[in-house]
């Protein structure tokens, strides 16, 4: 045998030597479904129910409240154009609030009638009004605390039923 075939087949008996050790580091042969099933998640704390409390009512409020002063039409004044006010409190301390009145029916049946349609999108409600010894059935949709959603109410509920709809401000 030659000494140029011996170096060859030593040095093919070393690579492949050195590729068995080498080989194994270089590469991951795990399974790359197994799944690792141990946990990083602490266990479960201890909790304790407490006991919630019912709210009381201070002695200081009254059991009716005031709910019927928010629906009196009495107090609705139309929007002045050189009123600035669009939000906030008024005199009394409370918010704001604005009406808007969609329309106005001799006949009841024809104010409910308008107030079921108009349920469905907007808080409504009908109030009776006298004047000038004859009974009127209003339409309204509110209350709305800022004055702007009031007015977008409105051009929205104008387009919807042809009709020019009023922005009525609650002055206590």
């Amino acid at each position: 045998m030659s000494n140029g075939l011996k170096q060859r087949i030593i040095g093919a008996l070393v690579l492949g030597a050195l590729g068995l050790i080498l080989l194994p580091l270089a590469l991951d042969f795990t399974d790359p479904n197994k799944v690792d099933r141990s946990s990083l998640i602490p266990p479960a704390p201890n909790v304790v129910a407490t006991e919630i409390l019912v709210a009381q009512r201070p002695d200081e409020v009254r059991d009716a409240a005031d709910v019927a002063l928010a629906f009196d039409v009495n107090r609705l004044q139309p929007v002045q154009e050189n009123d600035t006010s669009y939000q906030g409190l008024d005199k009394s301390g409370f918010p704001q609030r604005w009406y808007l009145q969609v329309g106005s029916y001799e006949e009841k049946s024809s104010a409910i009638e308008l107030k079921q349609s108009l349920a469905k999108e907007y808080r409504v409600f009908v109030k009776s009004v006298k004047i000038n010894k004859k009974l009127y059935h209003r339409v309204y949709i509110g209350p709305k605390i800022s004055r702007r959603s009031a007015i977008a109410d409105k051009n929205a509920i104008d387009k919807l039923l042809t009709t020019d709809s009023i922005v009525l401000k609650y002055v206590p």
